[in-house]
């Protein structure tokens, strides 16, 4: 069994929240300073994006631990299953992941707290020929992860309309959920069937996915403790009824699952023809900023154009603002304060601490400096972690952990599939590794466009 150490949140005070259990009083259960909470890694409810922890049962967990002053303990199990188990033996006290409530489950914990309906939905383009209605399934060609609640859905629907669907499974060493997904959007496949979440979550990176017909009936999920701990579980639905806490998970449904992803930032643009001379508004400011390290400014240049277009008042949905959309937290750890994230020189110096720090982290892992700047560009978008697990599963599954173009790139790519992330050798589970391999190659395009026309 493998715990993961990951940030606390420290609040002051201790908790003196209570609740009637049978015939006692409220005053006989009190919250523990810190509370034990086991999840697992997924690209909605628990993962690291750029040295940060989010998700959405994470930022309402600690939303609970923000009002009432006690510590999270995150505890992040290989599977379900574990996480399930690890509370009926006592090891915490909260499973903070979705937990679908069947029969089963009520065997082993109480459902409790943050309620999830899921249904799988077919994914498909826009236009004047949307599919409406089931039957209008028959003779499409369908695509559906192999061996998952979507493929059996599909298969019922099959029978349902009395066959005529071409369903194709596939398996997801061959196509991940979010390249099947992004194959839809981009005309190479007409039809998926994912679940609801896993749509509403890639629909914010391709927002003119269709994603309205439901081919099965919803089915409810939620957080849960043990059979002894009900008391917490009463607690916590007492809670989720508050006003605060709707609203806190209001915005929080829209950061997650409707907040746009990768869109262009509006008003921002630059002569990309570079006939002016200049390869940023900023040339001086990177040339300031990298001088006396082995940064080409031009190279921090295109990485500024990847990230905001240059403009300074850009903001993602994660949070990230500035020139070189510098995270918050990132930002604390760095010494730059909120008042200064907009400023472009502060946001250019900020970056080029945050990658001389970044390449000292890599560099025993990639001893070439020319090669290593890949793999540290990778890190500044994903988080180290994430590179230096690609590294890991780039040498367990024989690929070259010293190389990023078609080896360490294509482990950062297994990181989306759940065989892979949830490997023995990886630590910081899920990544959407598209995104990172994609940031990279975008960098390295505009980085090489700039050093045909604008000298060192």
């Amino acid at each position: 069994m493998r715990l993961l150490p990951v940030a606390l949140v420290t609040l002051i005070g201790a908790s003196t929240l209570t609740v009637a259990c049978g015939s006692k009083s409220a005053d006989d259960h009190q919250l523990p300073d810190t509370l034990r909470v086991s999840t697992i890694y997924g690209p909605a409810s628990y993962f690291y994006y750029r040295d940060t922890i989010m998700g959405y049962d994470y930022d309402m967990i600690e939303e609970l631990a923000a009002e009432h002053g006690f510590v999270v303990d995150w505890r992040v199990a290989g599977s379900l299953d574990e996480a399930i188990q690890w509370a009926v033996d006592g090891e915490v006290d909260l499973v903070g992941t979705q937990i679908p409530v069947t029969a089963d489950s009520r065997h082993k914990i109480i459902p409790c707290g943050l309620k999830t309906y899921t249904e799988e939905v077919l994914v498909q383009p826009p236009g004047d020929t949307v599919l409406v209605d089931i039957n209008q399934l028959k003779g499409q060609t369908v695509y559906v992860q192999k061996d998952s609640k979507s493929e059996e859905a599909l298969e019922e629907v099959n029978d349902k309309i009395g066959g005529g669907i071409n369903i194709r499974p596939v398996d997801e060493d061959s196509l991940a959920t979010e390249d099947m997904l992004a194959a839809v959007a981009h005309g190479d496949i007409h039809l998926a069937i994912v679940d609801s979440e896993t749509a509403k979550l890639n629909k914010t990176y391709y927002p003119d996915l269709n994603i309205t017909l439901a081919i099965s009936t919803p089915e409810l999920s939620q957080w849960g403790v043990a059979k002894d701990m009900k008391w917490l579980g009463e607690k916590i639905d007492e809670w989720m009824k508050e006003a605060k806490p709707r609203e806190a998970q209001d915005e929080i449904l829209k950061k997650y699952f409707d907040s746009q992803k990768n869109l262009p930032v509006e008003g921002a643009s630059f002569d990309r023809k570079f006939e002016n001379g200049y390869a940023s508004p900023f040339d001086h400011l990177y040339k300031q900023h990298t001088e006396g390290t082995s940064w080409d400014w031009r190279l921090l240049a295109a990485q500024g154009f990847t990230e905001s277009r240059f403009d300074s008042t850009a903001r993602s949905w994660a949070g990230a603002k500035g020139v070189m959309q510098i995270m918050p937290n990132t930002a604390k750890d760095f010494g730059l304060k909120k008042s200064e994230m907009s400023s472009a020189s502060r946001s250019i110096e900020t970056a080029v601490k945050v990658l001389n720090r970044y390449d000292e982290i890599l560099a025993s892992k990639v001893p070439d400096p020319i090669e290593r700047q890949k793999f540290v560009m990778a890190a500044y978008n994903a988080g180290p972690g994430h590179v230096l697990d690609a590294i890991a599963l780039a040498k367990k599954y024989k690929l070259d952990p010293t190389k990023w173009d078609g080896n360490v790139e294509k482990a950062m790519l297994m990181k989306m599939k759940r065989k892979y992330y949830r490997d023995p050798v990886v630590k910081y589970g899920y990544s959407r590794g598209r995104e990172t391999v994609d940031y990279v190659k975008r960098i390295w395009n505009y980085y090489d466009e700039v050093r045909k026309k604008i000298p060192a």
